[in-house]
């Protein structure tokens, strides 16, 4: 399993931040999955209200 481990220090908190990418996730075509989850959320999210 190759993993890139990604360190910076974020503007807002001023603390380390360490991520984890797994490689293996390159393959996916952001262009064919994201319609398709916008499309899920939009359906989970329909009728509900939000606070004012």
């Amino acid at each position: 399993m190759e993993k890139k481990i990604i360190k910076f220090t974020s503007e807002i908190s001023k603390k380390e931040i360490t991520l984890t990418v797994d490689e293996r996730l390159n393959s996916i075509d952001e262009k064919k999955v994201a319609p398709r989850k916008l499309a899920e959320v939009n359906e989970a999210l329909k009728g509900v209200k939000l606070p004012r």
